[in-house]
């Protein structure tokens, strides 16, 4: 038992140093980990990768991956690897698949604690942390079987190693000049060991970015430091500021202060012998695929149709971290406030890098999707936590008009939120169609898009107790009435939205089905599907399935080695039967999800072939 004549300021310690942790581990564990295996697989990377980790699990092979019995070359190993073990633990299924993604999460979320501590101040970090936890595209890759939280997890790790030497008091930032930035030889083993795990994550980028973020701070601590020093000899003209600026010595002083060679050695060390299997295993095929189509393809030109403007990534930070983005334009006002530079230039400096490599390099690549950027995304949260930290103190009287526009805007997005599903669901005019209709979108699943109105719930009543607490001047409860609110918000889509939604998922149930025939039947590979590639059926069907493009490859097909069963959109069932003889029967339909419609099951005209649901 804890003794009773413990002073209270001990306990006090004790709740500041220990409790902001606890309040961040019962934040994830509400968002990332509840009910966390209960919503099936959703296309498209989700079904690739839990169907890629269920054929190396059941072939027991922790090396080569392949979908659909295929080699598959999308991605390093270290995701299968958490979803392998989480097979192990929790039974091959949605939780054992997800539970590594949530587990980096919450990692991720109290590194971005630890370092905006270390950066500015334990305040700034906690709220940066908060923004992480309940933004809306962190919670999303954290609660799915995908590689983008690992990465960012090795990234945010490396960067935060590196702070113990570049931040040395915790709370006191450095102004950039203000002394050589010194970094142990041994923290720059740390820091490439973990740039390591980084590549077993998602392959080069897991070095290159966060190398290029530290170099950058390191050049410029050089420019900096040289420039003060031809000051202090004569006021430096235009021409020779460039001079200084441009010298090839800064980035060679650079590039030698970052130990390349031990970065070589040590990133090589821990992602090396996973890459050297897989070359020997696959006879050279792997890297070819890997870096070829994977990294410059996806660079140079777009794939899968995923392209978009320059500032398309703008948009996406904005949308994937709401609601905190509520604040977006003040925040980045407070951000690039010359004093505020003057107070703790390096952890500004360190912070924009960070953010501007990854936007500006991913903004120039032709392949584009939001979570490409997650790793900036603890930059971004440190950023917004700097903000609102200054919500306590702030007297000025723009930072307060700042406040009443961005809470009524909050206002404004949750009845948006409140009154938009309504609106596009409810029937109108004489034919009684909806908004929703025009795009086919099927009704049962406009009858899940009403529940949606439950988001804006707790956004209005937030920007409301946000508008009485500013009348009222009761600004220190300003950041925790924000904070809950975006809690609320996160919980209400996790837990009542999504599992609505994961009830109309055609693709699972008709695979489930077919897997349920083909248990009694035994021939592997005998479903083809037509003009309708969902990854997840390959893992909800338990085996080989055959995509077809076109009508004319699986009448091909069926010449040679006829399928059982063949699944197509009902409008070319007529056409298929047609040009194979009608040989196959409709044995059974699905809703075809999200969009109005039928996937239409054929199986061939043979008794052991009838599909029961």
């Amino acid at each position: 038992m804890m003794p009773s004549n413990l002073p209270t300021h001990w306990l006090r310690d004790q709740y500041f140093r220990f409790g902001p942790w606890m309040l961040l581990c019962l934040a994830s564990v509400a968002v990332l980990f509840w009910n966390l295996g209960n919503s099936r697989f959703w296309d498209q990377d989700e079904g690739y990768y839990a169907s890629v980790a269920a054929e190396m699990f059941s072939r027991g092979d922790w090396v080569v991956p392949t979908f659909n019995q295929e080699l598959f070359a999308h991605k390093p190993p270290m995701m299968y690897w958490g979803m392998l073990a989480g097979f192990e633990v929790f039974g091959r299924n949605e939780l054992g698949a997800r539970w590594m993604s949530a587990f980096f999460g919450t990692l991720t979320v109290l590194l971005t604690y630890w370092l905006g501590k270390r950066i500015f101040d334990a305040n700034t970090g906690l709220l940066a942390a908060l923004a992480l936890a309940t933004s809306l595209m962190f919670t999303v890759v954290a609660r799915s079987a995908t590689a983008d939280v690992h990465l960012a997890f090795f990234v945010l790790l490396s960067i935060c190693i590196w702070s113990r030497d570049a931040f040395p008091a915790t709370g006191v930032s450095q102004g950039i000049g203000s002394g050589v930035l010194q970094i142990r030889w041994s923290t720059w083993i740390a820091v490439y060991v973990s740039m390591g795990f980084a590549v077993l994550s998602k392959g080069p980028i897991g070095v290159a970015f966060p190398v290029t973020i530290l170099g950058i701070v390191h050049w410029w601590e050089h420019v900096t430091i040289r420039l003060n020093e031809s000051r202090d000899i004569e006021p430096l003209t235009r021409a020779q500021w460039l001079r200084v600026v441009l010298s090839p010595w800064n980035v060679v002083s650079c590039i030698a202060a970052m130990r390349p060679i031990t970065a070589m050695i040590m990133v090589a060390s821990v992602a090396g012998p996973w890459f050297v299997a897989m070359q020997r295993q696959t006879d050279g095929a792997f890297l070819s695929e890997f870096l070829g189509v994977h990294h410059l393809n996806r660079f140079s030109q777009p794939m899968d149709n995923h392209s978009g403007p320059f500032f398309y990534y703008i948009i996406a930070c904005i949308v994937g971290l709401y609601p905190w983005t509520a604040f977006a334009l003040p925040t980045a006002i407070a951000w690039f406030d010359k004093n505020a530079w003057c107070d703790s230039r390096r952890s500004h400096f360190l912070l924009s890098a960070w953010v501007v490599v990854y936007l500006g390099v991913f903004s120039i690549a032709s392949t584009k999707l939001p979570n490409y950027v997650i790793p900036a995304y603890p930059a971004l949260a440190l950023i917004i936590g700097h903000y609102f930290a200054s919500w306590s103190c702030s007297k000025d009287a723009w930072e307060r008009r700042w406040q009443w526009i961005g809470w009524g805007g909050l206002v404004l997005i949750g009845l948006c939120l409140a009154i938009g599903p309504s609106f596009l669901t409810t029937p109108l005019g004489s034919n009684q169609t909806t908004v929703l209709d025009r795009f086919r979108i099927d009704s049962s699943m406009q009858s899940t898009i009403r529940w949606v109105s439950l988001l804006g719930i707790p956004l209005i009543a937030g920007g409301l107790v946000g508008y009485i607490l500013l009348a009222t001047r009761r600004h220190s409860w300003l950041t925790s009435c924000f904070a809950a609110s975006s809690l609320g918000m996160m919980l209400i889509f996790w837990h009542i939205i999504v599992p609505l939604a994961d009830r109309h998922q055609t693709p699972q149930d008709l695979a489930t089905a077919l897997n349920e025939q083909h248990q009694g039947v035994g021939r592997a590979g005998s479903i083809a599907v037509l003009n309708y590639f969902r990854p997840s059926m390959v893992y909800y069907a338990g085996q080989r399935i055959q995509f077809f493009n076109s009508i004319e490859e699986i009448v091909e097909q069926s010449k040679l080695d006829p399928p059982s069963v063949i699944v197509v959109q009902e409008q070319r069932v007529q056409e298929l039967r047609e040009l194979t003889s009608d040989r196959y029967q409709i044995s059974d339909e699905f809703p075809e999800f999200p969009r109005r419609g039928k996937i239409v099951v054929l199986s061939r005209n043979d008794p052991l072939l009838k599909l029961s649901r």
